[in-house]
């Protein structure tokens, strides 16, 4: 049989002491737990932090604070302007209607005057001048006057001018005469000179 010295059962004096021991002394506990609560220490916050995140804290509330009424003030403005632009719109839209119904009234009273009849034939009241032409007028009569004047004295050359045109439309160009046919460049075709017929030799 074999004995092993860690196995047996029965306790040895060693053993026996130790335990002995650790029990006589419970106060002095040398074991370490891994979940005992450790004393920590109250933070101790640091002031001029603090007081800088107050500071921080504050502008941020201040700006929200001016964009908030800025953005009021814009809303505000808006509308002013919207309602000032309707007024206008308004304003104008009855100008003109009062304009439409000055003229209908305008042409109602036209219609219903009587038809004035000019007194000369060629001359109408509103117009100045000789036959009620302006001088505009005349100066283009006159030049349209001599421009006559001028075609009526070369009317001889225009004519023989316009004759000599016409007479090239008119006759015929004779008919080139077809030209002769070159002789042909191309070389005859060679002549076979092997004999016609094969002879029957016996």
């Amino acid at each position: 049989m074999i004995r092993f010295a860690s196995m047996s059962t029965e306790p040895s004096a060693s053993s026996v002491t130790e335990t002995a021991v650790t029990e006589a002394a419970p106060a002095a506990d040398t074991t370490r737990q891994a979940t005992t609560p450790a004393a920590t220490p109250q933070r101790v916050k640091n002031p001029k932090r603090v007081a800088a995140g107050k500071m921080v804290a504050e502008r941020t509330r201040l700006a929200r604070e001016q964009q908030k009424k800025a953005a009021e003030a814009h809303y505000a403005e808006k509308q002013a302007k919207a309602a000032e632009t309707e007024k206008l719109e308004k304003a104008e839209e009855t100008e003109k209607l009062e304009k439409d119904a000055e003229i209908e009234k305008r042409e109602k009273k036209t219609a219903e005057a009587p038809k004035q009849a000019a007194s000369t034939e060629g001359e109408s009241p509103k117009s100045g001048g000789l036959f009620g032409l302006s001088a505009n007028q005349w100066i283009g009569i006159g030049g349209i006057g001599v421009s006559l004047g001028g075609l009526y004295y070369n009317r001889e050359e225009i004519l023989a001018a316009t004759n000599a045109a016409l007479d090239k439309i008119r006759t015929p160009k004779p008919a080139p005469e077809p030209a002769p046919e070159p002789a042909s460049v191309e070389p005859k075709p060679a002549r076979d000179t092997r004999p016609r017929g094969l002879k029957k030799m016996i």
